[in-house]
């Protein structure tokens, strides 16, 4: 008996020891230091000032130090005294450092201000958060380091990996002049970033695509099956040829693939864009054929569809932006994932030759355009397409300097296309027919033969 208790007993030290050795294991932080000083020892500081941008860049970098590093470091507004000697700043502060900090950056370019006791980051807007991206990525990996930063300001570009997630944004009715109107209108929107620029012309890949479909100048029906499923087909049809025959969606190429597949629209669910994306018939009016088919693509195939959202105010366009989060955060969670958001309204505005209200219209675009290129700074094996089906209203320069209409319909005028990520080069300088651009995206996933084979192939 007694042996068999001081078994037992040596039994529960035994466990002991153990569960206290893998505690301290658990607890094992990475040793990182910059300049000679641990990590540990600075300050994130942000301003309350400062855009959300910002805020989210600073609190990113002290969740993923943590969950890199398991270095947890202190956060603190930039009104709050220093609560140490060691601070990295992030965005537009109060601090000196950030006054110093005046690099001349160009279109996705971000710079860091390294100092004695201090590190700067700094991007416009949405740019921070390549900033928070690269420095994490840089100077807190897992394995831990000791990292020797130069003094003085560097310029950066983004990071970019090879490709697993593919977001393809499109401005219904969107030609160059209605990417221009910043250029001509003095942005006064309180629900914008208060930019001065379409945020597409500061990706660093530009083409051009025609959008012309198999009836002449095309309507949105079969401009947004090319960039569904690569085909041209009539107007009026919705992912089908107009011999009837079913085409595969990019969205369905991706869940077959095991990837993830979104389809997010200002329109609501029936508009010709969303449902090219989501849906097969042979007219887009056929709403209860896109509505079962819609169903079938969430509740069997997997799919989400998010759509109708048409409020220009504060709370809308906030509401927008938290929609577009919660997808991609759900698209997250999967193998890698397909993508397509609609601004439709560009396309509305233009048919009647309202420019405030078409540029109101852009303004909430560029406000997608934000929040989808913050994610892929911090996802960077995502790449991101910005196109158009078509342009509507033929805008045009006018004599005395400013740009008007020429008409209230579509035209076939060629699209802008603006490309970001690794590999998306490929779309740099290129006049392509739109059938093109979810052939390349199909190619990036693996698969060569999408789309039509008797028309140009990808071109990647």
């Amino acid at each position: 008996m007694k042996k068999k208790k001081i078994l037992l007993i040596s039994l529960l030290s035994a466990v002991a020891v153990i569960a206290v050795c893998v505690a301290v294991l658990l607890n094992l932080k990475a040793r990182i230091t910059l300049n000679g000083v641990s990590i540990e020892d600075y300050t994130i500081v942000y301003s309350a000032d400062d855009t959300d941008y910002s805020e989210r860049a600073a609190k990113y970098l002290q969740s993923e130090i943590e969950e890199r590093t398991g270095n947890k470091l202190k956060l603190c507004l930039d009104s709050e005294e220093p609560s140490g000697e060691y601070e990295i700043v992030v965005g537009e502060t109060s601090r000196p450092i950030s006054q110093r900090l005046d690099a001349d950056c160009e279109g996705l370019q971000f710079a860091i201000l390294t100092e004695e006791k201090q590190i700067a980051l700094e991007g416009d807007y949405f740019i921070i958060a390549a900033a928070a991206y690269y420095f994490v990525d840089t100077y807190a990996p897992e394995k831990g380091g000791d990292f020797e930063l130069s003094l003085g300001t560097k310029v950066l570009d983004p990071i970019v990996k090879e490709a697993e997630n593919f977001i393809l944004l499109i401005g219904d009715g969107m030609g160059e002049y209605q990417t221009r109107m910043f250029e001509y209108f003095t942005n006064t929107a309180d629900y914008s970033d208060g930019e001065d620029i379409f945020y597409g012309s500061l990706l660093p890949y530009r083409g051009t695509a025609r959008t012309q479909s198999l009836t002449g100048v095309t309507d949105s029906a079969a401009a947004g099956t090319a960039l569904s499923c690569g085909y041209k087909t009539e107007n009026k049809i919705i992912g089908q040829l107009p011999d009837g025959t079913v085409l595969t969606s990019i969205t369905e190429l991706a869940l077959s693939r095991g990837m993830g597949a979104g389809v997010m629209s200002t329109e609501v669910w029936k508009g010709a864009t969303p449902s090219t994306f989501s849906s097969h018939t042979s007219n887009r009016d056929n709403s209860t054929e896109i509505r079962e088919d819609q169903a079938y693509f969430e509740d069997t195939l997997g799919g989400i569809v998010e759509c109708d959202f048409n409020n220009y105010d504060i709370e809308g366009i906030a509401e927008m932006e938290s929609k577009i989060r919660a997808t991609l955060d759900a698209l997250d969670d999967k193998d890698g994932f397909f993508m397509m958001f609609e601004e439709a309204y560009i396309d509305k505005y233009c048919a009647q030759c309202d420019l405030w209200k078409t540029f109101d219209a852009l303004v909430r675009f560029n406000q997608a355009i934000a929040v989808f290129m913050e994610y892929a700074f911090y996802n960077p094996e995502t790449m991101v397409i910005i196109t158009a089906d078509h342009e509507t209203g033929g805008l045009t320069p006018t004599d005395d300097g400013l740009i008007d209409y020429t008409t209230s319909e579509h035209t076939s005028a060629d699209v802008p296309v603006f490309a970001y990520g690794k590999g998306a080069e490929c779309f740099d300088g290129v006049n392509m027919e739109n059938i093109q651009i979810p052939k390349t995206i199909a190619k990036f996933m693996g698969v060569s033969d999408f789309g039509d084979d008797s028309e140009q192939g990808p071109l990647n």
